[in-house]
């Protein structure tokens, strides 16, 4: 099933081929149920195809595969181009941090009479740097994370639509 559903889609991400069958199990065995249903009051029950299969063939052979396909096509690359600019700003902002935050101690550290007060001011100003950065950092990965979350959220929320949009009608 999953070879005829996805012949067409060759040369997709996984995310999106994973989403396209997904979508298209869903439609195919609601409808399978329906026809399911249908089929057990007929009179030869044994000769009867099982209704995966009829509703597989329906689903391949009604526009709404093509329709399916196309818009967890474009939902998909929607997700992805979110997702690639969090991670790339959150990369930007991580590289920029890091640079702000190798900077030098105050000049009162220069002042300082004894050299071992020299070198322990020189670390707690390393320390405190140290820490601002590790704090900023984990900022910004909180809000990459929470771009993805809602990009993610979205692309439930557009599957759902199109997989209810594009159910088959009953037998």
């Amino acid at each position: 099933m999953q070879s005829r559903l996805l012949s067409v889609a060759s040369g997709s991400s996984p995310l999106e081929n994973n989403v396209q069958l997904m979508s298209a199990a869903v439609i195919i065995f609601e409808h399978s149920f329906y026809i399911f249903e249908k089929q057990r009051y007929l009179p030869d029950k044994q000769k009867s195809v099982p209704s995966f299969i009829v509703a597989l063939e329906q689903y391949i052979a009604s526009p709404h595969a093509a329709a399916v396909r196309e818009g967890v096509s474009v939902a998909v690359q929607l997700y992805e181009e979110a997702a690639t600019a969090a991670a790339r700003a959150y990369d930007e902002a991580v590289t920029t941090a890091t640079h702000t935050y190798q900077g030098k101690p105050s000049t009162w550290t220069a002042k300082l009479p004894f050299e071992p007060f020299k070198k322990k001011a020189q670390k707690a100003f390393e320390r405190s740097k140290e820490k601002e950065k590790e704090a900023f950092e984990r900022s910004k990965k909180k809000e990459k994370e929470s771009l993805r979350s809602q990009a993610m959220a979205e692309l439930i929320k557009t599957i759902l639509e199109i997989t209810s949009n594009h159910r088959l009608p009953r037998p």
